[in-house]
C-alpha cells in the first residue's frame, strides 16, 4: 500500500461550472493549480464542497481525471467515493485505481438511518474494495444521520488495515477528542473537517485538517499549519481567527455557493449554482464581498 499522510492543510476542491451547466474541468484544473501554488500539498475530489451529490457519476470522473492530470507529482488526491448502491460504490473505487488517486475518502451511508453493525459492515466492504489504496473514513454525521462512532471506527481500522485515517465533520470538538482516546495505540491519521477547529485540533495532535476556506484563500489556511510547525503559536491564532470570520460570514450567506462567489471576486470562472443550490441575491452578494473587504481578503471597489 502507498504510504500518504494527510498531515496539514488538504482543499477540499470547489467545482466550477459552465454556462450550459456542464462541469467545467479547465476552470477546475486552473483552480486546483492556485490551490497548490499556496504551499498546500493536498486536494479532495468531489467532497460535501465539491457538491459530490448533485454530480452524475461521469462528472465526478472526470473531476478525477482532471485534478490528476493539474496536480503536481507531490500532490495527494484524495477521492471521494461514497455512493448508496454496492455498484455504484465498487464503480468509483475501481475509477480511482484506474486514475491513480492516491488515496479514497467515504462518508457513512445517509438517508436511512443504520446500526454500528451495519456501518462496520459497509466500511469493510468499501475497505475490501480498495484493497492496496488507503482509506479515510469521513464523519458527516450532521449530514447522514449515521455517525461514526469511536466504537465503529476502531473496529473497521482494527479489521482492515488499509483504512487509516478519519475526517471529522461532526463539528463537535468531543468527538475529535474521542477518537483520539479510541485510536491512541494505532498509527492513523486524525482529521478536522471544521475551519473553525483547525488550529485547536493541531494542539491536542491531529493530522491537519481539511477545509473548505482552503480552497478560496489557501495561503491563509496554509498559514496556520506552517505557522503551527515553526512554534509561531500567535501567528498560528491569528490565521485561524481570519478563517474563523470568513467561514462564520461563508455561512450567514449559504455555504458553497458562497465559496464559489468568493472565488469569483478572486477571478475564477466559478459559473451559475447547480440545481438545487440557487444563485445568491443581490444583496447577499453585496454582504458577501463587504465582509470580506472588511476583512482585507479583497479589495474595495
Amino acid at each position: 500500500m502507498k504510504d500518504i499522510t494527510l498531515q496539514g492543510i488538504t482543499a477540499p476542491v470547489l467545482t466550477p461550472f459552465c454556462k450550459n451547466g456542464e462541469v467545467n474541468t479547465e476552470e477546475y484544473a486552473r483552480l486546483i493549480k492556485y490551490i497548490t501554488g499556496c504551499g498546500i500539498r493536498g486536494i479532495f475530489v468531489g467532497g460535501t464542497s465539491g457538491e459530490f451529490v448533485n454530480l452524475r457519476t461521469e462528472e465526478r470522473e472526470r473531476l478525477l481525471a482532471a485534478a490528476k492530470e493539474a496536480a503536481e507529482e507531490e500532490v495527494t488526491v484524495l477521492f471521494n467515493v461514497t455512493a448508496m448502491n454496492e455498484y455504484e460504490l465498487y464503480h468509483m473505487i475501481e475509477w480511482a485505481k484506474k486514475e491513480g488517486a492516491d488515496a479514497v475518502s467515504v462518508t457513512a451511508p445517509y438517508y436511512h438511518r443504520y446500526d454500528e453493525k451495519a456501518l462496520c459492515r459497509y466500511f469493510g466492504k468499501v475497505a475490501e474494495a480498495a484493497e492496496g489504496m488507503p482509506v479515510y473514513l469521513y464523519n458527516m454525521s450532521g449530514m447522514t444521520n449515521n455517525p461514526i462512532t469511536p466504537m465503529v471506527l476502531k473496529t473497521v481500522a482494527e479489521q482492515h488495515r488499509n483504512i487509516c485515517g478519519v475526517k471529522d465533520s461532526s463539528m463537535d470538538f468531543m468527538t475529535l477528542l474521542s477518537y483520539q482516546v479510541a485510536m491512541e495505540k494505532m498509527d492513523f491519521e486524525l482529521i478536522t473537517g471544521n475551519d473553525a477547529q483547525v488550529l485547536p485540533a493541531l494542539m491536542t495532535g491531529a493530522a491537519g485538517g481539511i477545509i473548505a476556506v482552503a480552497s478560496v484563500f489557501p495561503e491563509l489556511s496554509f498559514s496556520i499549519w506552517s505557522n503551527f510547525k515553526e512554534g509561531n503559536i500567535e501567528a498560528a491564532k491569528a490565521s485561524q481567527k481570519t478563517v474563523l470570520q470568513i467561514r462564520e460570514l461563508f455561512r450567514s450567506v449559504m455555504p458553497t455557493i458562497a465559496h464559489k462567489e468568493a472565488l469569483k471576486l478572486k477571478g475564477f470562472d466559478m459559473g451559475p449554482s447547480r440545481f438545487p443550490f440557487r444563485d445568491l441575491t443581490e444583496e447577499e452578494m453585496r454582504k458577501l464581498k463587504r465582509g470580506l473587504v472588511n476583512l482585507g481578503m479583497i479589495k474595495g471597489d
